[in-house]
């Protein structure tokens, strides 16, 4: 019985680690109606659209990559080449890629 107790936390924090470390793996940042605020402008709908495709769709094949993993300039390169496995049509792709190309502006 005593092990158990002495067991308890340390399985307890072990199973926070790993859950907090796959939280963050497959992480996709809210909208802010800063991320409507950038350059080109881009409507909250779209945003809203491009960020539930993201979660949704990418993480049926992968995890979730990191937005900050991969420049600006190849993100479009990346969702283009995915959007056949992904499904997505034009407007959707178009979706995404403006989504994460918001939450870059935002973080830089």
């Amino acid at each position: 019985m005593r092990l158990l107790s002495l067991l308890g936390p340390t399985i307890a924090t072990i199973y926070l680690c790993l859950l907090w470390g796959c939280e963050t793996a497959n992480y996709a940042p809210p909208l802010t109606t800063e991320m409507t605020r950038t350059k080109r402008h881009v409507d909250q709908t779209k945003l809203e659209r491009g960020r539930t495709l993201f979660v949704h769709r990418c993480i049926e094949c992968h995890t979730l990559p990191p937005i900050w993993k991969y420049s600006r300039e190849d993100w479009p390169k990346i969702v283009n080449d995915m959007s056949h496995r992904a499904s997505l049509k034009p407007a959707d792709r178009e979706a995404v890629i403006a989504y994460i190309l918001a939450v870059r502006a935002k973080e830089r």
